[in-house]
């Protein structure tokens, strides 16, 4: 994703790369003093923090967290994550009921179906 929300999402599970229903998968890797931007969905985003340290922001409302935190982000509520730290924030975000992709998350699983195609295609060449 381009400035000023930088950030490189991978796609793992979806219902459009593999057929999941009930959730979205993604990694979200955000460098240093940027952001997801201020954004809001129709289900809930659950981010679980690997790496790096930032803050969550929530109705106007920022805390700050570490590796090994659980982020939650209301369904309809508007809010963002932002790395504050030195180094890269590494996120693993699941969203219920899975996101409907638009835009750039559209491209992520367009990427997503390519990548499995290819994947299938080498292990069962000979």
């Amino acid at each position: 994703m381009p400035a000023p929300a930088e950030r490189v999402i991978t796609m793992i599970m979806s219902p459009e790369v593999t057929g999941t229903q009930e959730l979205k998968l993604l990694t979200s890797i955000i460098p240093p003093g940027s952001s997801t931007g201020l954004h809001k969905h129709n289900g809930d985003e659950f981010m679980y923090v690997v790496t790096g340290r930032g803050e969550f922001v929530e109705k106007g409302r920022g805390q700050d967290f570490e590796p090994d935190c659980m982020l939650f982000g209301r369904a309809n509520e508007e809010h963002q994550v932002r790395n504050t730290g030195k180094d890269m924030l590494k996120l693993v975000c699941v969203y219920s009921p899975p996101l409907k992709p638009a835009g750039l998350l559209a491209e992520a699983v367009d990427l997503a179906k390519k990548h499995l195609t290819s994947m299938k295609k080498s292990t069962f060449s000979t």
